[in-house]
């Protein structure tokens, strides 16, 4: 009897296991056939509702879908597709007309403060249902609810996974002072993080991007801070004498690495992720900063001016096994791909910089910009597959995104004037 109740269950769990993998390649095999053509997904985005908070969601909707690079989203106020949840013939003839590969339908509901959607997609050129999904936020948590559902419209239709939920923390005298701040990937939800009325730059994420380090001088030393986002406050995290500079935070949690000057030249030093001194990583005559962990969290980029100008280095994270990377200009801010394939950094021109990327096998190096103002600190985004930077193209420093090879360069957001040193949450 026990033997014939366990086949069930797992027969059950079988049948749900497949049916849900089924449904899911459907929009895959969408995705490659397209893919291999050099096309893009068209997704047309149905809210049945005309509510304001379903017409927010469906523009967070578009504009995450438009943003990954891999959708055309069909924008069509006029066209209408029957209320029900279901896909129908007339549904699949209007989206044939309109180029759609595929459709996404959902509804709102709001009970007392929470938002409930139910959100369905189809494959047009099969009628096959992809997936469908409910989703229960609190009501300020609307762009949350917005970038989670796509998230699961590209991961079911490319297999890809994105974070649209992730930040983007920089500094800016926005206030008066050189706080740090952080926004969201679109450049809306605009939020400043610290209020010590000093000099606080240099922001980088922890791997989890619960914390954000940065330098402050709000004790009169520069010294490392940590923020938690959980507890929204700031405290010291490394305050030996003189300068300390964060580096980054290893991929795998396990450590953080920085500059400091305590025994004269400013040295690269690792450290425990909980600020316990590991060791000393770098002996040399000159400046040895802005360290950025490599994937495996077992080497980093570095620059050093030991042989003149400054120049990229990469070493283990034990202190051995040193390679110089750059061999000509002056070179400052690497950041590591989370890939692994790539390094961007900047470059001076004259007066100013530009920003490069080196393939990390091949040692070859891309120009992404040129004749634009000085465009400065690159950091990439967690797939590394777009790119933060501050520029001032347009007359004073601001935030601007871009592709990893140099295209579709634009302002982040409308508020991030007198902003540089951008980082992007993992």
């Amino acid at each position: 009897m026990k033997n014939k109740k366990f086949l069930k269950i797992l027969f059950l769990l079988t049948y749900l296991l497949t049916y849900s993998l089924t449904h899911c390649l459907y929009g895959i095999d969408i995705y490659l056939e397209l893919k291999s053509k050099g096309e893009r997904v068209g997704i047309f985005i149905n809210k049945m509702d005309n509510s304001e908070v379903s017409s927010e969601i469906a523009q967070i909707v578009a504009n995450d879908l438009s943003y990954s690079g891999n959708f055309d989203v069909i924008a069509d106020s006029m066209t209408t597709l029957t209320k029900e949840f279901d896909f129908s013939k007339t549904d699949r003839d209007t989206m044939i007309i309109k180029d759609a590969n595929t459709v996404v339908k959902f509804e709102t509901e709001l009970k007392s403060d929470k938002i409930l959607v139910t959100a369905y997609c189809w494959d047009v050129g099969s009628a096959k249902k992809i997936f469908d999904k409910k989703y229960k936020y609190d009501k300020r948590e609307i762009r949350k609810l917005a970038h989670n559902l796509s998230q699961d419209i590209v991961e079911y239709i490319t297999g890809q996974q994105m974070k649209f939920s992730s930040k983007i923390a920089f500094c800016s005298t926005l206030s008066g002072h050189k706080e740090i701040w952080c926004i969201d990937y679109d450049g809306k939800n605009l939020k400043q993080l610290t209020y010590h009325k000093s000099i606080s730059i240099l922001p980088k994420f922890s791997h989890d991007g619960r914390y954000i380090f940065y330098t402050t001088y709000k004790n009169n030393n520069p010294d490392v801070f940590r923020y938690d986002f959980e507890k929204a406050e700031s405290t010291p995290f490394l305050t030996y004498q003189g300068i300390n500079i964060p580096g980054s935070v290893s991929p795998d949690g396990k450590y953080f690495i920085a500059t400091l000057s305590k025994s004269g030249d400013p040295e690269i030093y690792l450290f425990a992720s909980s600020g316990r001194l590991i060791r000393r990583l770098t002996y040399s005559s000159g400046v040895d900063t802005a360290a950025s962990f490599s994937p495996n969290s077992q080497e980093f980029v570095f620059v050093s001016d030991r042989s003149g100008n400054p120049q990229l280095f990469v070493m283990d994270i034990d202190g051995t096994n040193l390679r110089r990377m750059t061999h000509s200009g002056y070179n400052d801010s690497p950041s590591w791909s989370p890939i692994g394939d790539k390094i961007v950094f900047t470059r001076k021109h004259g007066s100013v910089f530009d920003i490069y990327i080196l393939d990390v096998a091949e040692k070859k190096e891309y120009r992404l910009t040129e004749n634009s103002g000085s465009n400065e600190n690159p950091s990439f985004s967690f797939d590394g597959r777009h790119i933060v930077f501050s520029s001032n193209r347009n007359g004073t420093y601001t935030l601007f995104t871009m592709s990893s090879s140099g295209s579709n360069q634009k302002q982040l957001g409308v508020a991030t004037k007198d902003s540089t040193n951008p980082t992007w949450s993992p």
